[in-house]
């Protein structure tokens, strides 16, 4: 058995550089993350294939971000979260280099899958960083995903006003600053420590569960409007950089949800916070679906709502299971988990039904999400 001491909560601080630089690099990844919606047309264009086949390559490297955060879960206990986030970032660095400039189909869904293990990893460290350190608070964490929220505009913003031509230049320039970031991170030189799962009690198993199937499909709501509305916007003989403006849009008003999420933090609990946006999301989903003209437009206004559900979910399910980490890795399984499972499929109705097929199938995702947050509203809130 290990003698080594565990860090205590008081040597575990989050210095204020080390929250500096870990939401640099948290808002380079959302920044990155955010750039799939445009590349996958230029992917597809580049590359001569379908769309259904460019959400695939999507999809492993989705896949791979689950195998990054598993890793990083299991092996945590035995190396510093700065030794996962440093060496994630690297990998993650590489693989997305493969991505951008590599022409075959086989290696470029191989780099895919690499740059998301790295991705996974990272994500994951930097999260239980936030949530975990002995100084972690609800305000913090909605500005580090407010952060976030300005990277993920930058992203899709950023490709529409250089052009796609730039997409290689653009997203190493952006993963690259997220390493620099990583290099002069402090406050991250302790271990995420393994508890008894037993001493969670089988009620308080079965409300974390259906929170986490609310996150799986508000995940899969945000991730489909996000890489499908670029794509929509060209097949209705628009351009890809018009594609790209109109995923920034959706990503503008998706930052300035967080953004309003920091000061509500200040007020309200994450729980309200999460049944108040998720029920208001309805309201630009419905212009959305019955204003064809003003499509893009009502989806691109969900992003308002649906911003900062992520960043009050992580808090809510780190104060409902103080001493149980687990839990904050299996809500970014959560989050991946829609991310990769429905953005394909949705990839196959938008080419087989229509845009109509992909509005009835981002519905379904709203109510099933709604369903289970307000259930978990209800029941897991005191």
């Amino acid at each position: 058995m290990s003698t080594e001491k565990l860090a205590q909560p008081g040597e575990r601080e989050l210095t204020s550089r080390g929250f500096f630089c870990a939401a640099v690099a948290f808002a380079m990844m959302g920044f990155t993350s955010t750039c799939w919606g445009p590349m996958l047309p230029w992917i597809a264009e580049r590359n001569d294939l379908s769309i259904s086949t460019s959400g695939l390559i999507l999809a492993g490297f989705t896949m791979h971000t689950l195998i990054g955060t598993v890793l990083v879960q299991v092996f945590g206990p035995k190396k510093d979260l700065i030794w996962f986030i440093q060496r994630g970032i690297i990998v993650a660095f590489i693989g997305f280099i493969g991505v951008v400039t590599l022409n075959d189909s086989v290696l470029l869904t191989l780099s895919g899958c690499f740059a998301g293990v790295g991705y996974g990893a990272t994500g994951l460290a930097l999260l239980q960083l936030f949530t975990r350190s002995g100084n972690a608070s609800h305000v913090r964490m909605n500005l580090a995903s407010a952060a976030t929220g300005f990277g993920a505009l930058a992203g899709p913003f950023t490709i529409g006003m250089l052009g796609s031509s730039n997409i290689p230049a653009i997203i190493i320039l952006a993963i690259g600053t997220s390493l620099v970031a990583t290099r002069f991170l402090t406050g991250a030189q302790w271990r995420v420590e393994k508890f008894d799962h037993k001493s969670q009690t089988k009620q308080n198993q079965f409300q974390l569960f259906i929170i986490l199937m609310a996150v799986i499909f508000y995940s899969g709501l945000e991730n489909s409007i996000a890489a499908w509305l670029p794509t929509i916007i060209k097949a209705s003989d628009g351009t890809l950089e018009s594609g790209a403006l109109s995923s920034a849009f959706f990503y503008l008003f998706f930052s300035l949800g967080r953004f309003i999420g920091v000061y509500i933090a200040r007020y309200l609990e994450p729980h309200s916070i999460i049944l108040i946006c998720i029920l208001a999301t309805f309201l630009p989903f419905s212009f959305a679906m019955f204003s064809r003209d003003h499509m893009s437009l009502g989806l691109a206004l969900c992003g308002l709502f649906v911003g900062p559900i992520f960043p009050n979910s992580s808090s809510w399910i780190a104060r409902k299971t103080p001493g149980f980490p687990l839990a904050t890795t299996v809500l970014m399984l959560a989050i991946m988990a829609g991310g990769f499972i429905f953005p394909p499929i949705l990839g196959f109705i938008l080419e087989l039904a229509g845009i109509d097929g992909f509005l009835i199938a981002l519905a379904a995702l709203l109510g099933l999400s709604a369903a289970s947050f307000i259930y978990s509203y209800k029941f897991w809130r005191s």
